[in-house]
């Protein structure tokens, strides 16, 4: 138990630590200024009539479109691009020696950082959904029901960690090869954008990670066959960023 306990103390001093280093980062602001013009893109396409009706005039609309181009264009790509800046962080601002001296369980601070990054996915998310919710309720008050919030509530988190497995491998294979971490954002764009072709093919979407991240999360209404493949696909990415990041740690003894 003594030594249970002082494993979990560790790790929290751990989680505050990378914490502190990422709250500090400039990156933040990028973070920060892609949500506000994500948001502000998905609004003003809202603007537009079909039917004689705007989109943006039905309950529902803004809130998922929202949470779709976040997905497929933006959210990935920040978030491999933070994963790879925390993992990568020490070794390129020679800092890793200082640290090697305390001394401090690498295979510990690598678990946290990819703690970190999944928290931080599922955070970014909610602070998404909260705003989504705040316009949709500016905008139709009366059409808010409690079930809806709960169920789009949900698919929110799910996908905030369904995008962090699906590019999990991508932030281990950047903390693998060394190299920049913004290879991880290019890498991540890339990857979620393609997943737009799949989204509409049954089966075929639930084997794409990207695309398998709006199964699910709940997002489409799929045979109980996809969902599983889904979830399937996303411990499978899971799998082999533990691989690598296991290669990585061999590498380093």
């Amino acid at each position: 138990k003594i030594i249970i306990e002082k494993e979990r103390m560790v790790m929290k001093t751990l989680l505050l630590a990378e914490y502190k280093k990422l709250h500090r980062s400039k990156l933040i602001f990028l973070l920060v200024f892609a949500l506000m013009m994500t948001l502000g893109v998905v609004f003003l396409q809202g603007q537009f009539s079909f039917g004689g009706k705007k989109y943006i005039d039905t309950f529902g609309w803004y809130i998922l479109q929202v949470q779709s181009l976040t997905t497929y264009f933006v959210l990935p790509s920040l978030i491999a691009l933070f994963g790879g800046y925390i993992i990568c962080r020490e070794e390129q601002e020679d800092v890793l020696k200082s640290l090697k001296l305390i001394p401090i369980d690498e295979s510990n601070m690598i678990t946290a950082k990819m703690i970190i990054t999944l928290l931080g996915s599922i955070f970014v998310y909610l602070i998404l959904f909260m705003v989504s919710l705040i316009i949709e309720a500016v905008l139709h008050l009366n059409a808010v029901n409690m079930s809806e919030v709960v169920h789009y509530f949900v698919v929110y988190v799910l996908t905030g960690i369904g995008v962090f497995m699906a590019i999990s491998p991508i932030i281990a294979f950047v903390g693998l090869v060394k190299r920049s971490y913004w290879i991880a954002l290019i890498i991540a764009e890339i990857y979620s954008f393609i997943g737009i072709f799949f989204a509409s093919k049954e089966v075929v979407r639930a084997i794409y990670p990207i695309s398998s991240v709006f199964v699910l999360s709940g997002l489409y209404k799929t045979p109980v066959m996809e969902l599983l493949i889904s979830i399937i696909v996303n411990i499978g990415c899971c799998f082999i960023s533990h691989r690598i990041l296991k290669k990585m740690r061999v590498r380093k003894k």
